[in-house]
């Protein structure tokens, strides 16, 4: 099970929950968000149509919760996860948080989006997706 931490509106830690408890609620928790951009271009994923929310959709470059355990750089293992790639920590560029709310049928997501742009030398060929 994987557990997140859930804040109030004021961006208040209360407690930690399940993922799908705080979906369920529409609680409020953190992700990360990484846009990875090459100066001139901000390089988008295609999620898979295998995925249970937005399936098929364009996205972030690459994002993720942030699990109770973890504090807002562990994000980065989203984009070493998703992409295959190290990521220098020096060059991420914190953007700011973003709040987030977005209410669909089957859930409500309320996230404090931790934003990060990534200046890459990286071409495409080196990125490895995660499949």
């Amino acid at each position: 099970m994987e557990n997140l931490k859930v804040f109030d509106a004021q961006y208040n830690y209360i407690d930690d929950q399940s993922r799908d408890i705080i979906h369920a609620e529409g609680l409020w928790h953190e992700t990360f968000h990484c846009w990875l951009t090459d100066g001139e271009n901000v390089f988008i994923q295609k999620r898979s149509f295998k995925k249970k929310d937005y399936p098929g959709l364009l996205d972030i470059t690459a994002a993720g919760h942030l699990l109770s355990t973890e504090n807002v750089m562990d994000g980065i293992r989203e984009v070493e996860e998703e992409l295959g790639i190290k990521v220098d920590e020096s060059k991420l560029h914190r953007m700011g948080i973003v709040p987030n709310v977005i209410v669909l049928p089957h859930f409500i997501d309320r996230e404090f989006s931790h934003v990060f742009l990534y200046v890459s030398t990286f071409a495409p060929a080196e990125f490895s997706l995660q499949t």
